[in-house]
């Protein structure tokens, strides 16, 4: 699963896992934080994970055109037929029973869109005028939110009502500009030709962003 990072023998996946691992060598992003603001940032990580990560999962494999045209196509395309359609039919059926657990695989998409716009709302409002959401320096929450909102704005969908919500909070959007600048371009000598390991697609400013 992504993110996750290669240290040595390591492999080390998923957000949390990775922080604690880093953690452990000594390299933290909330040393500057007191108890309160530790446990709002939480509070917020928790939200996005609630809200934009289902969001995600239920368009990507409940929404049937972008099921049809991106998720099927993409997902299997790593593995020879028929095991293509095997393991997508199992991701699937795994997906729609964590979706139904959580109440998520009953809501329209019209539901799905309006939670993703009030967690953004909370989010802007949170980030208000801040380059980060605690002071000058970016944490885990701000390494959660980037993830989130640069992919909803980079990657083309049949429907891109989710990269449309995203994009009419300003900060938000500024916030991902920032993030790629400081730690994307620096760390790729400015490249996102998409050739090398480590590229990426590029958010240079909104006129970019698929409409």
């Amino acid at each position: 699963r992504v993110p996750f990072i290669k240290a040595g023998a390591f492999v080390v996946a998923e957000l949390d896992p990775i922080v604690a691992f880093v953690a452990n060598k000594g390299v933290t992003l909330t040393e500057g934080l007191d108890t309160t603001q530790k446990a709002d940032m939480r509070a917020y990580m928790s939200l996005v994970n609630n809200v934009l990560a289902n969001a995600e999962l239920y368009l990507s494999w409940i929404d049937q055109v972008t099921y049809e045209e991106v998720t099927r196509p993409r997902y299997g395309s790593v593995y020879p037929w028929p095991i293509n359609h095997v393991l997508t039919r199992q991701k699937r059926n795994q997906v729609l029973r964590r979706l139904r657990v959580l109440g998520w695989k009953q809501k329209s998409l019209e539901e799905v869109y309006n939670e993703v716009e009030h967690c953004c709302n909370a989010l802007s409002e949170r980030l208000d005028n801040n380059e980060f959401f605690f002071g000058n320096r970016p944490t885990e929450l701000d390494a959660l939110v980037f993830g989130h909102l640069f992919t909803l704005l980079t990657t083309p969908l049949p429907d891109n009502r989710l990269a449309t919500i995203v994009r009419s909070f300003g900060n938000l959007v500024k916030l991902c500009q920032v993030v790629e600048r400081d730690f994307f371009e620096k760390n790729n000598g400015g490249s996102s030709s998409g050739n090398g390991e480590g590229d990426y697609d590029k958010l240079e400013d909104l006129n970019q962003v698929p409409m």
